[in-house]
C-alpha cells in the first residue's frame, strides 16, 4: 500500500503504509520494484531514489528484516534498475532526498500516523498562538499568504488515500477519518490512478522482469 506525504520541494511515497504488517526481504524489494514504476510512469521521475527506513545510516544497523532487506536491495539494485539509496533515518525521510521510503507496513503505519499527529499538532499550536491577543493576530496578518500556503503543503488530506500496488484493478484506499474534503482528494486520486494504465503498466514491467 503506497501513501502519499508531502517533502520538500517533492512527494515521498511510503511503502508500505499500513497492508502488510508481516514482511519478508523479498517483500521490501517488491515494494521499491512496483514504488518505481509507479513513480516512473506517473511523475515521469527517470531515476526514483529507493530508501529503506531504518534507525540508522549504517549498513549494519537495524532489525534482521532491514538487514536482510538492506543486502537483498543493495545486491539486486543494478540488475532490477532500482535507485537505492541505502538506509534513511525517519527525520531525513522529509529532505526531499528519496522519492519512496520502503518498510514493513506495521512500522509505515505507526510512521505515517506519527507524522499525521505531528501535523495536527503543528497546526493547533500554530493556530492558538497567533490567536493569543490582539498584537498576534495583527502580526499575523501579512503573515498569512505564507501560512496557508505551508498548511496546504502539509495537509495529509489534500494528498488523498492510498494506493494498492501489486493488484489486477485499481484500488484506493481512504483514511479511516476521511471527511468530504479528503474523499474528494481521494476521488481525484483514483481518477489520475485509473487514467495513468498505472496498473497495467505495472504488469507489464513485471512480465518483462
Amino acid at each position: 500500500m503506497l501513501g502519499i506525504l508531502p517533502a520538500y520541494k517533492s512527494r515521498l511515497m511510503l511503502i508500505d503504509s499500513g497492508a502488510n504488517t508481516n514482511c519478508k526481504p523479498i517483500n521490501l524489494l517488491q515494494f521499491a520494484q512496483m514504488g518505481t514504476i509507479y513513480i516512473k510512469n506517473t511523475y515521469k521521475v527517470e531515476s526514483p531514489r529507493v530508501g529503506l527506513l531504518n534507525i540508522g545510516t549504517e549498513e549494519t544497523k537495524g532489525n534482521e528484516l532491514t538487514k536482510e532487506s538492506y543486502k537483498l536491495l543493495k545486491e539486486k539494485s543494478e540488475e532490477l534498475n532500482l535507485n537505492f539509496a541505502g538506509n534513511v533515518e525517519a527525520r531525513d525521510a522529509f529532505s526531499g532526498d528519496i522519492d519512496i521510503l520502503v518498510t514493513d507496513g506495521f512500522t509505515g503505519n505507526v510512521f505515517l500516523k506519527a507524522v499525521e499527529g505531528i501535523g495536527k499538532f503543528v497546526k493547533r499550536t500554530l493556530t492558538e498562538s497567533l490567536k493569543r491577543n490582539f498584537l498576534s493576530m495583527l502580526g499575523a496578518i501579512p503573515c498569512m499568504p505564507a501560512i496557508n500556503r505551508f498548511a496546504k503543503t502539509v495537509d495529509y488530506k489534500e494528498y488523498g488515500g492510498a494506493l494498492f500496488l501489486g493488484v489486477k484493478k485499481p484500488v484506493v484506499k481512504a483514511h479511516g477519518s476521511s471527511d468530504e474534503y479528503l474523499f474528494y482528494f481521494t476521488i481525484k486520486q483514483a481518477e489520475q490512478f485509473v487514467e495513468n494504465k498505472a496498473v497495467d503498466k505495472m504488469i507489464e514491467e513485471f512480465e518483462k522482469i
